[in-house]
């Protein structure tokens, strides 16, 4: 695998944004499990 280089690095997005997409991903998944828990009538243990 090449190293990434400075040119490539430019077209990334600023770690913040890519830090919120990861966090709007994780609660997209963690609602998909919850939503069985909450039809089988049972709490979710976080």
């Amino acid at each position: 695998m090449p190293i990434e280089t400075s040119r490539d690095s430019a077209n990334l997005p600023h770690p913040d944004v890519i830090a919120q997409e990861i966090v709007e991903d994780l609660r997209a998944a963690l609602e998909q499990f919850e939503a069985p828990t909450d039809d089988l009538g049972s709490k979710a243990i976080l």
